[in-house]
């Protein structure tokens, strides 16, 4: 399977306790993720979730019309092994990734398949180094990035994962980053502001006003050039 666009992709809720559920324009997060997920390609799409969570993510994932298979634990795994294949790896708590995003991240994928993938923001905030509750110095945000949304396991390393019996760490993140680095090349690739990480239910609130202001913004920007044209074709009219 070398059409990167059609390897099979996991949304792993597992380990993520109740935030995936919050809504984010009255849908629950996982909702937003697993629709740009399937959108972006694949004809095998899991979702990866926590036993207590499967008959409710099954009832919902059907009730909004997707179509994906949701596995408990670990039984996700065998799902997503396809022969030559890669993984797409996408988090429930990056709501807001774009189907264009997680395409372009596959395509790049596809054209280097020795090489894993991570989607990343630049860090913005300040960070300190602390030493017995003393500041030390300020490390350089250069040197720094926010992990995001996709990932994407390369088919080599799958391949190799498979024949020895183990799983990426899809349940975390920082984790996956350092298990790809240890057993191979990993390229990071800059994601879009809007795909940043939610980390608790004031972040999804704000994600969700600024998900609204840029929508307002597309819409005013895009609707003042035809007002215009309208409003010369009125004057002239009269």
């Amino acid at each position: 399977m070398s059409d990167p666009v059609a390897w099979p992709a996991v949304l792993a809720m597992t380990g993520r306790g109740g935030l995936p559920f919050s809504l984010l324009h009255r849908q629950p997060l996982y909702l937003h993720a697993l629709r740009s997920l399937a959108a972006s390609g694949g004809s095998t799409v899991v979702v990866a979730v926590d036993p207590a969570d499967h008959d409710r993510v099954r009832r919902e994932v059907r009730r909004a019309g997707l179509t994906a298979s949701v596995r408990v634990g670990a039984d996700w795994w065998p799902a997503v092994q396809a022969p030559g294949a890669g993984l797409v790896v996408h988090d429930p708590l990056c709501p807001l990734v774009s189907a264009d995003f997680v395409r372009d991240v596959r395509r790049r994928a596809g054209a280097q398949p020795d090489t894993s993938f991570l989607a990343y923001r630049p860090v913005t905030d300040t960070v300190k180094t602390v030493v017995d509750d003393q500041i030390q110095g300020t490390i350089d945000r250069e040197a720094l990035a926010a992990l995001v949304s996709p990932a994407v396991v390369s088919p080599s390393l799958v391949a190799a994962s498979v024949a020895v019996g183990e799983q990426p760490p899809v349940d975390d993140f920082a984790r996956l980053a350092a298990w790809l680095r240890e057993r191979g090349r990993v390229e990071l690739v800059r994601a879009p502001s809007l795909a940043r990480r939610v980390d608790d239910a004031s972040a999804v609130n704000l994600l969700e006003c600024v998900d609204e202001l840029a929508r307002r913004v597309r819409t005013e920007a895009g609707a003042g050039p035809v007002s215009g044209a309208a409003g010369r074709g009125t004057r002239a009219g009269t």
